[in-house]
């Protein structure tokens, strides 16, 4: 927000210039977006009593319908509920009806928090896909990228970009260019010694690290499993994502100054020396001046040094003026330029189309909810007919009792369990008592006498 403070006599005004978002405000599709909360389905809904009886079910039978976690999640209109929205998120990941969540689920969860710039625990959920199943949709993914580049937020920028290029998948033009924004601007800053801060490790606890020196157990074991890297889903380096994303996004643009400048630089990140080396080697390439000197300050700060693929990535990049075609213009103009030409080219299309799945969304809602409430329905009737049948099976015994009282007899002995018996080993021969036997001592005692 750009203040102005314009002096008129001995009064000021103070004019508010709003910083202008690369999306428009219709972008928002806000009148379609709370559009919802009219339905017959969340306009009848008691927030605060749904959050009870969802906790209930989840302590009493651990299960839960997609569609109850659905209208909780879009019954939710401010911050206030952001932590219990999380935690039945992950309980709900944890049950069977986990496989049937709504795409509108994850949508609402994902806008609440951009939209109240709860940023971090957006990102704790994205990252952590087995536990809560949460993931960036385009338009949620555009308009958490366009809050956060407008707003020098150029860190969390670049953490989302770096989750959506775990899913290669750059295929909306808006996305791709605000992300290629993101990450440049990140990698450009202040920040370049600090890319540890984009992924920060998990505290440790003091408490639990003491407990195991003290507990140290040592288990023998049948084999050990061989240490796996993926080199994709495993990656925990900042800056090896970030390269690893820098690739994805150079691969979506193509050829070209951006796309090949985005290859170059994220093989660098990525530390792919051979795949660099050859990389430059390449004919027709177009390389962005900017970027060669940010490659060149990156390769200045690697410390290991001594290995012959960087040497030789060293030397090209030196030589790589002469042997490419060097872009000198501005690489932020351009990628500035590629975000609004895609803005413009695409905003108006994808603002119709979502609001077109608003609608669906509330009609699928809809239809989920009669379906819901059909099987409840039909599972309450086969309970009383279930029930009604036993009540007359016991009424029938009572009343024909007597002509039926060989047959019931005969029954109950059929339920009667018979078990074996037990062998307690071989039985002893009890022992033979001679009643006229005489001790010793007693005989003697009489002979002497």
């Amino acid at each position: 927000m750009l203040k102005q403070v314009l002096k008129s006599g001995s009064t000021y005004r103070t004019l508010l210039t709003i910083q202008r978002n690369f999306l428009s405000e219709a972008y928002l599709c806000r009148e379609a977006w709370q559009a919802r909360l009219s339905t017959p389905v969340l306009s009848k809904v008691n927030h605060e009593a749904l959050y009870y009886e969802l906790e209930q079910k989840f302590q009493q039978k651990n299960k839960v319908s997609a569609i109850d976690i659905d209208i909780y999640a879009n019954k939710l209109v401010d911050d206030s509920h952001i932590d219990e929205v999380a935690d039945l998120m992950y309980k709900f990941r944890l049950t069977e009806e986990a496989s049937n969540i709504l795409h509108s689920t994850q949508h609402a969860v994902a806008r609440n928090y951009i939209e109240h710039s709860h940023y971090a625990e957006l990102i704790e959920m994205l990252d952590n896909r087995i536990g809560y199943g949460v993931f960036l949709d385009d338009f949620t993914a555009n308009l958490a990228l366009d809050r956060l580049v407008t707003t020098n937020e150029f860190k969390w920028a670049a953490r989302f970009a770096t989750l959506l290029g775990l899913q290669e998948d750059f295929s909306n033009p808006i996305t791709r260019s605000l992300a290629t924004y993101g990450c440049y601007r990140y990698v450009k800053g202040d920040e370049i010694d600090h890319f540890d801060d984009l992924i920060p490790p998990p505290p440790a606890d003091p408490a639990e690290e003491k407990k195991k020196k003290k507990n140290e157990v040592k288990v023998r074991v049948k084999f050990l499993r061989n240490e796996y890297f993926d080199d994709h889903f495993d990656l925990r380096d900042s800056k090896l994502l970030l390269g690893k994303t820098f690739c994805t996004l150079g691969l979506n643009w193509g050829t070209g100054v951006v796309g090949d400048s985005c290859k170059l630089l994220g093989l660098v990140l990525h530390q792919k020396w051979t795949k660099a080396v050859e990389y430059t080697c390449g004919k027709g390439l177009e390389i962005n001046g900017d970027v060669v000197k940010l490659v060149r300050t990156f390769l200045e700060k690697v410390e290991n040094k001594e290995d012959e693929d960087y040497t030789r990535l060293v030397e090209a990049v030196g030589k790589i003026e002469s042997s490419v075609k060097v872009n000198n213009d501005s690489f932020e103009k351009l990628l500035l330029g590629e975000v609004n030409k895609s803005v413009a080219d695409n905003e108006q299309r994808q603002i119709t189309e979502q609001v077109k799945i608003y609608s669906d969304w509330c009609e699928v809602r809809q239809q989920r909810l009669e379906e819901e409430l059909a099987r409840l329905q039909r599972a309450k009737r086969i309970q009383d007919v279930e029930r009604v049948a036993r009540e007359m099976e016991q009424e029938e015994q009572k009343l024909w009792f007597f002509e039926n009282e060989d047959k019931i007899d005969l029954q109950i002995d059929s339920k009667k369990v018979f078990y074996p018996k037990r062998w307690f080993g071989k039985k002893k021969k009890p022992r033979v008592v001679d009643e006229g036997y005489i001790p010793p001592e007693v005989r003697q005692r009489q002979e002497q006498q």
